[in-house]
């Protein structure tokens, strides 16, 4: 019995031990987090066995087994020495910010070697102690923006009610190249080296930015290099030798006097705009224009050593920005053609072109892997074709469009929402956050510019901004832009708020009260002009609200849950919005009239009455009849209530009734 007992209690022993879980090793993986003084290098159980080597290379450098370099011919078989790792543990290795002639590791990546192989690398550092820890960041009442040519169009982006404002940076008019600089150029000191910037050019800056900072709006900066002739005020070693440079050209940064003169542009404006809110201040920068029309950039087909060379500049950007304030963001910007034929779009743009699908998941894909950080995106959606009034009724006779991202060969504002599904992914997360997305230039042309045609921009508007709004994800919708410019008018292209005469358009209005609670009285006239072929098939037309028109494609969004005009209305109105107006009646119709009464609404002063979007009266009554009407004629009515604070109007929801006269 004894040796049963035994021979039960060995088995039940081994069984147990088969069933104890390995203690899972620490996460195989370098971090480096950057202090006032100290670069701090963590590396956690990387590699097998035996001692392997951390080596430091600037960001244009590269170690000799990694082979997505870019341009870059700047290969060695070793970098700076950190120190030496043994495989498998986990250690700790500083080293001094700033080396003796003041150049700052902030900007290094780092290389885990061993045989000549690379354990890890590079890596970049993405914990950053910033100079400033001070909120820059206003808080938005909405995503409604604009983009901003000049100075004297602040008083429009005031009336407009606007939370954010894009600007163009000019490196080539900024930046002096050495021996070039006047006397009156001013002085910025970066890694231990003096570069010089042209004060007139940051006077015109400064006011546009001042501008905005000092209205609390938020500033997208877009860092641009032009391809004119002011161009040569900057060193040709941060310009690409590339033959098509289009109208604007990349920063090279495959150099060390490229990649240093850009980190000194970029810690320039990152330390001049985040410092005070009298000096103005700016939250994001957009690097480049449109760059998957390669010219724009760097002229080249091939995928990796683009995407190395932008993806370098991007990092940079990143790190100088982050130098001074941990709220700064930078952001990647491409067009519309979101997995559209290369080819194609080769010819058009007179160069290489690249998938905006194909370059986001490389990014996602190689930052992830190199250190992680909150890179956004700047898609330009606009319709398929840009030149049209009716964006919808246009985007579904294309063939390329729909509601899957991975099918879709564009990206509009008739699709827009299947980003949602994209960004949700989790190699496309950002710390289990979908990542920012910036509409910095999109908008919507009057096209032959007829009384018609501005009646359809004004509808596709109001479609776009209605679906936008609701994304979570979008945090801007700068329109562009305020005026038609002449050069673009010659054909079609007039996506202005303001014609070339001056003169408002019908947009205008409708973008300027989109987001408050009269939003619908402007933008509900317009429903009436929107049709479109619901997935390129089915004919939808007579719309009686914003939220049937939404879904232009089927796809994973689901409109019906979705839609809440609450994600509409500006923030700064909500806690003083007035009574909603309830049961609208028309209790009278005739010829030439229509009686209408509604109910009592609480926290009011009175009340708006409006026909087809034009104020008939105001008044304390609770009914009113609207004359001088036409026979047989459908009018929209809406009746909205107030109340006054501080001798402000407030207003709550309107409600609407359709009539049509006997």
């Amino acid at each position: 019995m004894k040796k049963k007992i035994a021979y039960v209690l060995s088995l039940l022993m081994v069984f147990s031990l088969l069933s104890i879980k390995p203690i899972k090793a620490a996460s195989n993986k370098i971090t480096v987090s950057v202090d006032d003084t100290e670069t701090t290098i963590q590396v956690n159980n990387c590699g097998d066995e035996g001692t392997a080597e951390l080596y430091a290379y600037g960001a244009n450098e590269y170690y000799t087994a990694d082979k997505i370099r870019g341009i870059s011919k700047d290969v060695k078989s070793t970098g700076t020495l950190v120190g030496e790792y043994d495989c498998g543990t986990n250690e700790t290795f500083t080293r001094d910010r700033y080396d003796a002639n003041g150049r700052d590791s902030l900007y290094d990546k780092y290389y885990l070697v061993q045989d000549d192989e690379i354990i890890k690398g590079p890596i970049y550092a993405t914990s950053i102690t910033p100079e400033n820890e001070e909120n820059i960041k206003f808080k938005q009442s909405s995503i409604k923006g604009l983009f901003n040519e000049n100075s004297t169009n602040m008083k429009y982006a005031k009336d407009l009610g606007v939370s954010s404002i894009t600007i163009n940076f000019d490196l080539s008019s900024m930046l002096y190249a050495d021996g070039k600089a006047p006397d009156s150029a001013t002085e910025f000191t970066s890694n231990g080296q003096k570069y010089y910037f042209n004060i007139e050019a940051m006077a015109h800056y400064d006011s546009l930015v001042q501008g905005a900072t000092s209205r609390n709006m938020n500033v997208i900066g877009i860092v641009l290099v032009s391809a004119h002739a002011s161009m040569n005020n900057i060193p040709s070693s941060l310009r690409y030798d590339a033959g098509n440079s289009g109208s604007f050209m990349g920063t090279n940064t495959s150099n060390d006097v490229g990649r240093d003169y850009y980190i000194a542009a970029m810690e320039f404006l990152a330390q001049r705009y985040s410092q005070s809110k009298e000096q103005g201040l700016i939250q994001t920068y957009v690097i480049g224009n449109e760059v998957d029309f390669t010219p724009y950039f760097f002229d080249c087909g091939n995928l990796n050593k683009f995407m190395e060379e932008y993806s370098r500049a991007l990092r940079l950007s990143n790190l100088a920005v982050k130098k001074y304030s941990s709220q700064i963001q930078v952001v990647a910007p491409f067009t519309h053609y979101w997995k559209g034929d290369v080819k194609k779009l080769g010819k058009e743009n007179k160069g290489g072109a690249l998938k905006p699908y194909d370059m986001v998941n490389w990014l996602a894909k190689y930052t992830n892997a190199r250190g992680a950080y909150d890179w956004g995106l700047a898609p330009h959606i606009y319709g398929v074709w840009n030149t049209s009034s009716q964006m919808a009724k246009k985007d579904v006779m294309s063939k390329g469009i729909n509601g899957n991202y991975k099918t879709s060969k564009y990206i509009t504002f008739s699709n827009v929402e299947i980003l949602q599904a994209y960004l949700s992914q989790s190699q496309l997360k950002y710390q289990g956050k979908l990542r920012s997305v910036y509409l910095t230039e999109a908008g919507m042309s009057s096209s032959t510019d007829t009384k018609k045609s501005r009646q359809h921009q004004a509808m596709s508007l109001a479609q776009g901004y209605y679906k936008v709004a609701h994304l979570s994800f979008i945090k801007a919708f700068n329109y562009y832009r305020l005026k038609d410019e002449p050069s673009e008018a010659k054909h079609d292209l007039r996506l202005g708020l303001i014609d070339l005469k001056g003169k408002k358009k019908l947009s205008y209005n409708a973008f300027k009260y989109i987001d408050t609670y009269k939003g619908s009285i402007y933008a509900d006239q317009y429903l009436k002009y929107l049709s479109f072929k619901k997935n390129g098939k089915t004919s939808l037309k007579n719309f009686t609200s914003w939220k049937k028109a939404m879904t232009i494609y089927t796809s994973s969004f689901n409109w019906n849950k979705a839609w809440n005009m609450n994600k509409v209305i500006r923030s700064d109105l909500k806690s003083k919005k007035a009574g909603n107006v309830k049961s609208l009646r028309a209790t009278r119709i005739k010829r030439n009239s229509i009686r209408i009464a509604w109910g009592k609404s609480s926290k009011t002063s009175g009340y708006e009455v409006y026909v087809n979007g034009s104020k008939r009266k105001t008044t304390s009554s609770r009914s009113y009849t609207v004359t001088g009407l036409k026979h047989k004629k459908k009018y929209i009515l809406h009746v909205i209530s107030y109340h006054k604070v501080g001798g402000k109007k407030y207003y709550g929801y309107s409600q609407k009734k359709i009539v049509t006269t006997r």
